[in-house]
C-alpha cells in the first residue's frame, strides 16, 4: 500500500477548517492587541506552529507559506500597516476559504486591505 503525504495531510487540515482540532495546535504566545480585531473562527481554526509576525515591520512585504486560516497573516497585516504587503499561500481550498472569509470585516476594522490569499504548493 502506498501512503500518499500531500493526502494525508490535505485531509487532515481540511477537516480542521470545518471543525476545531486541538491535536493539530502547537502553543504559541500572539501579541494580544493584534488578536482583538479576528473572529473567534480564524483564531480557533488556525494551527500555526509559531509567530514570525513578531519581526514584521511597517512597510514589510511578508510571506506566509501554508498559511492557514490566516492568522498570522492578519496578525502581521495589522505590524506593516497600509505600506505593507501580506501574501498567503496555502495548497488547502478549505483553509483558504476560511482565510478569505473574514477578509473584507477585517480590512473595515483596519482600515486597509493588505493581505492576499493564493493557493500554491511546492513541487519537489
Amino acid at each position: 500500500m502506498t501512503y500518499n503525504i500531500e493526502s494525508a495531510v490535505l485531509d487532515r487540515y481540511q477537516v480542521g477548517a470545518q471543525t476545531v482540532q486541538p491535536s493539530l495546535c502547537c502553543p504559541t504566545d500572539y501579541e494580544g492587541q493584534y488578536l482583538a480585531i479576528l473572529p473567534d473562527e480564524i483564531i480557533e481554526k488556525d494551527y500555526g506552529c509559531g509567530d514570525p509576525s513578531r519581526y514584521a515591520e511597517p512597510g514589510d512585504t511578508v510571506l506566509d507559506l501554508g498559511s492557514g486560516a490566516g492568522k498570522v497573516c492578519y496578525i502581521a497585516s495589522q505590524k506593516v500597516g497600509a505600506t505593507g504587503r501580506i501574501i498567503g499561500a496555502d495548497f488547502n481550498d478549505v483553509m483558504l476559504d476560511l482565510a478569505r472569509k473574514y477578509q473584507p470585516e477585517i480590512a473595515a476594522k483596519i482600515g486597509y486591505d493588505n493581505v492576499s490569499f493564493l493557493k500554491a504548493k511546492s513541487r519537489i
